[in-house]
């Protein structure tokens, strides 16, 4: 049976509840370990085993992952490393929900899909032939498999969407997600998001763009450091994490948990450059008003941003400028936090990992620290809570996402 919604009274919107939570991240499987790492600024990042070296060593691995956990045996051998890590957070999710019914939509978003697996079905054609190429490659990397694998499983019949819009990509899917339930298409949707790039040749082509950190394995845990002075690049990590978004009214019928609400999103587009932002910041401040426009609220209202922060000189420095754009005054006062100084930079799956943390710190009214911020970048001039993390009064939090191409997407939650 499909969770499908009534479509509300005209002018009338559902409000959008989070009811569950699913997590596979290098900082913990589970929603409070992800957290535990964030609230105290506790670094989840470590050397990588590559087969042959890079001027990147270090990222965010999701170590112990074993997906006979939530796979059978024929599963784990016809699916791929993002596949997996997706289909276990959606479970998860799901059983976190207590959902007895299947989803009415799936949106998922990711950057890269099963780029993993383009390499290796390369290599094997190259060395062996095509004979001897998996026969079920194709399914293993193409980036919509995951999505599909999930809503197989349970049953999902709706629109089962993956969005790919570089590190906006999850950002989006929740944005996708609250517009379903919020309209009334549905009353309860999965909104996801996955990456596993740590692959050499994934690693190798941003190591070309010179956009990862080179800092060498025996400082892991201080390569990721953004709005710092002496950053020098984003540190790749992997993961996947699984939101169910719920309407107020079957919330309530069900007696589920509620995380939080999300209360409005936006997307945009720099349209200026492949792979470098806007110096000034200014559509992706515009993506932020919009988004608080679509919540009901002024900007001033804003408490917490999660910001990008991907630890890069050029993102940091836009970014900065693109918050004091959209916030006026407001900028001045409002606290920041750096997830990926924590947990890296997880690429398409960051926007929903990432907005875990979000609920948590408006559910413990806590800002959670940007580590190893040691020296601020005199061009990233605001409150971007260093090393430290406070409590703090929040009711209504930003998470913004931006990717290469261009890609602009916020999303405001606030508490339930």
């Amino acid at each position: 049976m499909t969770s499908t919604g009534a479509v509300p009274p005209t002018g009338v919107r559902n409000r959008v509840l989070v009811t569950g939570i699913g997590v596979e991240s290098c900082a913990g499987a589970t929603p409070e370990e992800l957290w535990s790492a964030l609230y105290a600024g506790r670094p989840a990042i470590s050397a990588l085993e590559l087969e042959q070296p890079l001027p990147c060593q270090v990222g965010g691995v999701v170590a112990g992952f074993d997906p006979r956990e939530h796979m059978s045996a024929q599963q784990v051998r016809r699916t791929s490393r993002f596949q997996q890590l997706l289909f276990a957070a959606a479970l998860k999710a799901r059983a976190d929900a207590g959902l007895r019914t299947a989803p009415g939509a799936l949106y998922v978003g990711t950057g890269g899909g099963g780029l993993d697996e383009a390499a290796r079905l390369v290599t094997v054609l190259r060395q062996d032939g095509w004979p001897r190429m998996n026969r079920l490659g194709l399914l293993r990397l193409l980036p919509n498999q995951a999505a599909g694998l999930v809503a197989q499983e349970l049953r999902i019949t709706g629109p089962v969407l993956t969005l790919s819009t570089a590190c906006a990509s999850s950002t989006d899917a929740i944005g996708a997600g609250l517009r379903a339930v919020r309209e009334g298409s549905a009353e309860v949707v999965l909104v996801g998001g996955v990456e596993s790039w740590l692959d050499l040749p994934c690693l190798a082509s941003f190591c070309l763009l010179d956009a990862l950190s080179r800092r060498p394995a025996a400082q892991a845990a201080i390569a990721s450091r953004p709005f710092d002075r002496d950053r020098d690049g984003m540190v790749p990590a992997e993961g996947a994490a699984v939101l169910v978004l719920e309407s107020e009214r079957s919330a309530l019928r069900r007696g589920a948990t509620v995380y939080g609400e999300v209360l409005g999103a936006a997307s945009g587009c720099d349209a200026h450059h492949p792979v470098v932002p806007r110096a000034d910041g200014a559509a992706a401040a515009r993506t932020i008003e919009l988004a608080c426009a679509d919540a009901g609220l002024d900007t001033a209202a804003v408490d917490l941003i999660s910001a990008h922060g991907t630890s890069t000189p050029l993102n940091d420095r836009a970014e900065t400028a693109a918050i004091k754009l959209a916030l006026g005054p407001h900028a001045r006062q409002v606290a920041i936090t750096a997830p990926k100084s924590v947990i890296g930079h997880a690429c398409g799956a960051c926007g929903v990992l990432e907005s875990v943390g979000v609920l948590f710190a408006i559910r413990d009214k806590y800002v959670p620290p940007t580590a190893n911020l040691d020296n601020p970048d005199p061009d990233c001039d605001l409150d971007y809570t260093p090393l430290t993390g406070r409590p703090a009064a929040i009711d209504v939090a930003v998470k913004q996402n931006f990717g290469f191409g261009g890609h602009n997407s916020v999303v405001v939650f606030g508490a339930a």
